[in-house]
């Protein structure tokens, strides 16, 4: 793996840890998404930030197992490969497994229930599983998740 690709998981983990625990409470705080229901700083400090705790887990460890893994994999040709997609979508289903156990166990507000699908699978699916892998993925892996061949165009 190469040292740019291990910086772009450490960036962009990084970045996810950010918005999920400092941004969207921020965007909670100030109003610009009404909870009504419930006392925010307790539904923010008891419900949101555990919620919050399991889907950022269980992506980053996805995306760490889909990158421990393909580091010590040897694929020897396009049928290896395509193997290893069905790999990727399996991992695919920790975190929306985490969002599930967070909008049903973590989750006391009716009010915030759409805002806060929306933020995990954001965050969750897009920004800690998809896009590390995208961007990450080394050797004969890298075309295996959705959209890379034009993500690592766009990037370079």
């Amino acid at each position: 793996m190469k040292p740019g690709e291990i910086i772009r998981i450490i960036v962009l983990t990084v970045l996810g840890w950010v918005l999920m625990f400092y941004g969207q409470p921020l965007i909670y705080q100030s109003r610009l998404i009404r909870v009504a229901d419930v006392p925010l700083t307790t539904w923010l400090s008891d419900y949101y930030t555990v919620g919050a705790w399991v889907v950022f887990l269980a992506s980053v460890g996805a995306t760490l197992v889909w990158t421990f893994m393909t580091t010590r994999a040897k694929a020897s040709g396009a049928l290896d490969v395509f193997r290893w997609q069905v790999v990727w979508w399996l991992l695919g289903l920790l975190p929306i497994l985490g969002i599930c156990i967070a909008l049903y166990f973590f989750n006391e507000s009716d009010d915030a229930l759409l805002s806060l699908a929306g933020f995990f699978i954001f965050n969750g699916l897009f920004w800690l599983y998809w896009l590390p892998t995208v961007t990450s993925s080394p050797g004969l892996f890298r075309n295996i998740p959705p959209g890379s061949p034009l993500i690592r165009r766009l990037i370079g």
